[in-house]
């Protein structure tokens, strides 16, 4: 069963198409400012499950992602990207496979799986006007939107 999306989901939306949606994170408490998920529309339930054609599509989606996501959060956040992390959790079924892309800044001592650990602690919030910031330059810089 497909759940329908909230109003405030809908507002984190920043690609979403036949073959893929690629939203800020939507959950309460993101990784980080940027914390990025990327889905293939159509839904599996096991990594296993994917075909040559969603792999095309990730391969196309992710460094297209990840390379918007370094200039647009240096843009919102003046802080530099230094890393992005790609990972997979899709234990529920509600949210069937997907791929969070979640940055790591240059000031961050921390790494790899033990940054991910500290930021889950740490519950990150991202107010409404980043938010949008961050959609509507990624909509622009992956040109979903026309540049200004």
């Amino acid at each position: 069963m497909v759940r329908a999306l909230s109003e405030e989901e809908k507002k984190r939306i920043i690609v979403r198409d036949e073959q893929v949606q690629i939203n800020l994170f939507f959950g309460d408490a993101p990784y980080a400012l940027g914390h990025i998920v990327i889905q293939p529309v159509t839904r599996k339930h096991d990594i296993s499950e994917l075909t040559d054609k969603h792999w095309k599509i990730l391969s196309e989606w992710i460094p297209r992602v990840s390379n918007a996501m370094k200039k647009v959060l240096k843009e919102v956040s003046g802080k530099e990207v230094q890393k992005v992390y790609i990972c997979s959790f899709n234990e529920s079924e509600e949210y069937t496979v997907h791929f969070h892309v979640i940055p790591r800044y240059e000031y961050e001592t921390l790494m790899g799986p033990d940054l991910l650990f500290h930021r889950v602690k740490a519950k990150s919030i991202i107010s409404p006007s980043d938010r949008d910031a961050i959609v509507s330059k990624m909509k622009k810089e992956l040109g979903i939107e026309k540049k200004e």
